[in-house]
């Protein structure tokens, strides 16, 4: 049981890296920047529900999420998750916590562009803030990286992510998790009409348990609306391929755009 309740505090708390900046609903982030001196404010939503044997969870967060473009090619993001989590296990409840999760702060860097294709990458460092007595955070930092590539024919392009995060841990937790995770996404969007986008991507991460070597994996699918310029509006729904995953995701965001 222990080891299940640390694994779905990781999947709760691990929005960063690969969640911060992509084009919400999806994970898998796309090698654009934002552009010198303009920024974007994005807020997001997720519902997830899972079920393992005799033990059932539920959660809630919201992420707010500033990024600033320093330069046309460079771009700084912190994002703020808070999380609602409850687990039940016989219906009985065990885990009932919610709060502010630990902050993230990223930087993103197009470093080549080649026709069609663009690269990017983006290092990121994970802020201890939350608590760890609530398991809402790891009581440690964390860092890693995440390599990006765009391919664009328009109407049509494809995003690629390839991440690493070093989660450090306080001793008690070191040998029921792991430090080194790795992850991999490919993601697709098409405009289908003006403003309209259909989107769908596939992820995999190590699994944080120890105690199990099966990655999670999902697909998720979903639209964004751009009503404007300056405002996106999102919708989506993740599901779990493999057993540690969270079995169904409801995703929803809007985004703005500034000046």
């Amino acid at each position: 049981m222990k080891n299940l309740l640390s694994t779905l505090f990781m999947l709760s708390c691990m929005i960063m890296p690969p969640s911060v900046f992509a084009a919400h609903p999806l994970a898998t982030d796309d090698a654009g920047t934002n552009g010198a001196r303009k920024f974007q404010l994005e807020t997001s939503a997720e519902f997830g529900w899972d079920k393992q044997d005799n033990v059932k969870s539920s959660s809630q967060s919201v992420g707010v999420s500033i990024s600033a473009g320093i330069f046309d090619s460079l771009d700084v993001v912190l994002a703020a998750p808070f999380t609602w989590q409850q687990v039940k296990e016989n219906n009985s409840t065990v885990l009932d916590n919610s709060g502010l999760n630990d902050l993230t702060l990223e930087m993103k860097w197009r470093f080549l562009e080649y026709g069609p294709a663009s690269f990017a990458i983006k290092p990121g460092i994970i802020l201890p803030t939350a608590s760890r007595d609530k398991q809402l955070g790891n009581g440690r930092p964390g860092y890693g990286v995440t390599l990006i590539s765009t391919v664009e024919y328009k109407p049509v392009a494809v995003h690629v992510n390839a991440g690493y995060l070093r989660q450090l841990y306080v001793s008690d937790d070191r040998s029921t998790n792991r430090e080194d995770l790795y992850s991999l996404s490919l993601a697709g969007v098409v405009e289908v009409a003006k403003g309209i986008l259909l989107v769908a991507a596939i992820e995999t991460t190590t699994n944080p348990d120890k105690s199990s070597d099966v990655w999670l994996a999902a697909i998720t699918g979903g639209v964004i609306y751009s009503v404007n310029d300056a405002l996106d509006l999102d919708l989506g729904v993740k599901g779990g391929l493999t057993r540690p995953e969270t079995d169904v995701t409801l995703l929803t965001g809007l985004t703005f755009k500034f000046p």
